[in-house]
C-alpha cells in the first residue's frame, strides 16, 4: 500500500464527495423548501409540483421535463431553473468520463449559470454555486471550481465543507505534480523523493498549493471540529509537504509525524461518531 494512502477512503472521497453527498443534500433541501406562490400561473405551478414529485421518486429525467415545461410558461421562474439544473446534475455520474456523461454535466452547468445570470436571491445563488463548483471539480476544471467555491465561501463563510472542498482541489493539483515527478524518476511506490534537485523542483511547483490546502482544511476543522474527512486530508497534505523536504530531514520527519497524528485523529473521530450513532439507536425511547 502506498505510504500516502494509509486510509484509502480519504482519497476516494476526493473524487466522490464534491458532487455525490453534497449535491444531494444541499439541493434536495431547496426542493423541499419550495413554496408554491404561483396562483396566477396555474399550469406552471402544476408543472413545478409534478417535477418535485418526480424528483422525490428519483425520476430525475422526468423531473427535468416538468421543470422545462414550467420555464416554457414562465421563463423568469428562477426556482424552476434551479430545479431543472439540479435534476440534470443528478443524472451525471462523477466517475464516468464518457462523452455522453460529460455532456450531461455541461448541460447542468449551463442551467446553473443561467440561474446566476438571472439576478437570484442570495440563497438561490448559493445553491447554484456549490453544485457548479462540484461539477467543475469532477470535470477537472479546477480553477473554475476554486472560483465557485470561493464565491460560496463569501456568501456563507461559516460553512466548513466549502473550505474543505478547496483544500481537496489544492491537494489534487499537488498530488498530480508529485505523481508525475515520481513516475518520471521511476520511484518505487513506497519510496520518497530523495534527490535534492528533484525536491527543489517539486517544492517550486507544489509549496503554495500545499500550504493553501493545509490552511483551507484547518479552517474547515476549526469550523467543524469533528470533520473526520478533513482530518484525513490533512494527513495527505502533510505527506505532500514531506515529499519535497528531502533537503530538510527534520522538517520531513515532523510532517510525517503530523500526518500520522491526523490519520489517528480521523480514525478516532469517525469511530466516535459510529459509536455515538449506535448508542443513540439502542437507547430506549421515552414513553
Amino acid at each position: 500500500m502506498s505510504w500516502i494512502s494509509k486510509s484509502p477512503s480519504f482519497a476516494a472521497n476526493a473524487r466522490l464527495a464534491p458532487l455525490g453527498r453534497r449535491l444531494v443534500g444541499i439541493l434536495f433541501l431547496a426542493l423541499c423548501s419550495f413554496q408554491f406562490v404561483l396562483g396566477q400561473e396555474a399550469t406552471a405551478a402544476d408543472e413545478m409540483r409534478a417535477g418535485v414529485i418526480a424528483y422525490k421518486f428519483l425520476d430525475y429525467a422526468g423531473a427535468a421535463e416538468h421543470f422545462k415545461a414550467a420555464l416554457e410558461i414562465n421563463p423568469n421562474l428562477t426556482q424552476a431553473r434551479l430545479f431543472l439544473a439540479t435534476s440534470i446534475a443528478q443524472q451525471y455520474i462523477a466517475s464516468d468520463d464518457s462523452a455522453a456523461n460529460v455532456a450531461v454535466a455541461l448541460q447542468a452547468i449551463e442551467q446553473f449559470k443561467m440561474v446566476l445570470n438571472n439576478d437570484p436571491g442570495e440563497l438561490e445563488e448559493y445553491r447554484a454555486l456549490v453544485p457548479l463548483a462540484s461539477l467543475s471539480f469532477n470535470l477537472k476544471h479546477f480553477e473554475e471550481a476554486r472560483d465557485y467555491y470561493g464565491k460560496a465561501i463569501a456568501l456563507k463563510p461559516k460553512e466548513a465543507s466549502n473550505y474543505f472542498s478547496v483544500g481537496i482541489i489544492d491537494w489534487t493539483e499537488a498530488s498530480h505534480a508529485r505523481t508525475k515527478m515520481r513516475n518520471d524518476m521511476g520511484l518505487a511506490e513506497s519510496a520518497m523523493i530523495s534527490k535534492p534537485e528533484a525536491c527543489v523542483s517539486l517544492r517550486a511547483q507544489n509549496q503554495q498549493k500545499v500550504e493553501d490546502g493545509i490552511a483551507h482544511v484547518q479552517k474547515a476543522i476549526e469550523l467543524q471540529p469533528d470533520y473526520d474527512d478533513a482530518m484525513g486530508y490533512l494527513n495527505l497534505l502533510y505527506r505532500e509537504r514531506a515529499e519535497y523536504e528531502c533537503d530538510d530531514p527534520e522538517a520531513r520527519k515532523a510532517d510525517l509525524k503530523a500526518a500520522d497524528d491526523w490519520t489517528d485523529k480521523a480514525i478516532a473521530t469517525k469511530k466516535a461518531k459510529i459509536d455515538s450513532a449506535a448508542a443513540e439507536k439502542e437507547a430506549p425511547k421515552q414513553p
